[in-house]
């Protein structure tokens, strides 16, 4: 008899680091083969089983194994403290997971690190949680969306600009979406009057639209779960990752290769392409770099499709500007002010954990804050931090805020130490020549068990 889909497998049956669940479906035949992030295995009974790592970013390799004894004794220092704890029940498993799928760079936080702390006090989530990141989430809870009507939203963008294409004018725009009157109103004056787009313009804004066929029908901010990218959702993603990212043949590069000719450019390559750069700085012209700039930007979508980054609708509004202007940056809007936000909260929140974990009281690390010049405040970050995981300390409790700070600092993704995307560099090493480090908790843990 197969076993109940999505149930986790017993406890007994995976090591400190990893979860697995059941599939629901059985094969004759042995099965172990890699599914991006997670790896598909039968057990001796023919039962389907999905693993995962709960370790933020740690994938198989092609043959579906994991190589475990290449972590960092942070990591192992981790899943010594799970070994420790004995048998954990689904409730623990579940929160667990869910911490794995919080991403830092997604458009729910702050509330969503919130939840997880409140979730971790309890030691169970709610049964209604929000949808925290891209990947394996939707286990054991009932997701609901940070960011209600995005979709909407979305659609309204792609009909404000299909409206301006078809030579609609401003003030119709506006009567059919007054709640988008300013992006409207921008929109249309970065882009000038229809009749008087270049083709290259007109290429540009065909290739931005492809993205919102992406996003209008594979949208990561709904409620949808995902817990695994698997079956027809993830050739539907597939089919369209080719068509508008990789695919020499679809659409995204036919477009890149017909402005890139008309306009007399190199290729036009995604800002991840590690070519990317070495091709801009190629080119001398001021104009045409502006403009190539622009064109790559495009094509390389928002980390590829990513909705729920949280910098998804300033990316789609410095396309129009680039588009219509030429230059992406836009004068009124304050540079990076959204990696400081991002750095500086993360920061606090961080810095809040490792010092609840080294059983610091609030109040004295207050005082000490109050008497250091960041550059930024983090109390409110941190009072959230001490106010939702309380005083009682145990040991479940110690360990799911110590994964908590992993992923909140090491993932690889919007993390604040560990980002392949977004570094924090300057501001973790603002906050060191103050004398102020968020992994204190962890150097002493290591240094004892030296």
């Amino acid at each position: 008899m197969s076993k109940k889909k999505e149930s986790l497998v017993p406890y007994d049956q995976v090591s400190p680091g990893f979860e697995a669940m059941y599939t629901g479906e059985t094969s004759s035949a042995p099965v172990r083969k890699n599914e991006m992030i997670s790896t598909l295995y039968s057990d001796d009974h023919g039962n389907l089983i999905r693993q995962w790592c709960t370790i933020p970013w740690i994938f198989p390799n092609e043959e579906g194994e994991w190589k475990a004894g290449e972590w960092d004794d942070t990591v192992k220092y981790l899943c010594d403290m799970q070994a420790r704890l004995g048998p954990l029940n689904d409730s623990i498993r579940l929160l667990r997971c869910h911490i794995t799928s919080l991403i830092p760079c997604d458009s729910g936080l702050p509330v969503t690190v919130d939840e997880l702390l409140f979730a971790i006090a309890r030691e169970k989530l709610e049964r209604s949680s929000f949808k925290n990141g891209c990947m394996c989430s939707g286990l054991g809870c009932q997701l609901k969306t940070s960011q209600p009507q995005q979709m909407e939203s979305t659609k309204t963008i792609y009909a404000v600009l299909k409206a301006y294409l078809a030579g609609e004018p401003k003030h119709n725009a506006v009567k059919a979406y007054p709640e988008a009157a300013g992006f409207i109103n921008r929109s249309y004056q970065w882009l000038g009057p229809v009749s008087e787009l270049s083709k290259i313009q007109r290429l540009m804004l065909d290739r931005m639209l492809l993205m919102f066929d992406f996003f209008i029908k594979l949208s990561y901010t709904g409620t949808a779960p995902q817990p695994h990218l698997e079956g027809s959702r993830l050739q539907d993603i597939e089919a369209m990752g080719k068509d508008v990212f990789y695919d020499e043949n679809g659409r995204g590069v036919r477009l890149d290769t017909e402005i890139s000719d008309l306009a007399g450019l190199p290729k036009i390559r995604p800002e991840w392409d590690p070519a990317y750069r070495k091709t801009l700085d190629t080119i001398k012209e001021g104009q045409k770099q502006s403009l190539y700039k622009t064109c790559c930007a495009i094509a390389s979508g928002i980390h590829t499709a990513s909705d729920c980054h949280h910098n998804t609708f300033r990316y789609i509004e410095s396309w129009i500007h680039g588009i219509g202007t030429g230059q992406l940056g836009i004068p009124t809007r304050e540079g990076q002010a959204e990696k400081r936000r991002l750095g500086q909260m993360l920061f606090g929140y961080a810095l809040g954990l490792d010092r609840w974990l080294m059983r610091v009281p609030l109040q004295f690390l207050l005082l000490d804050l109050g008497h250091i010049d960041l550059g930024f405040n983090p109390r409110n970050n941190i009072v959230r931090v001490y106010a939702c995981l309380g005083e009682e300390v145990t040991a479940v409790k110690e360990w799911l805020a110590a994964c908590l700070w992993y992923n909140l600092v090491h993932n690889q993704q919007g993390g604040l130490i560990g980002s392949l995307t977004l570094s924090h560099t300057d501001l973790i090493q603002q906050c060191k020549d103050k004398g102020i480090i968020v992994h204190a908790w962890m150097d002493s843990a290591l240094g004892q068990d030296a």
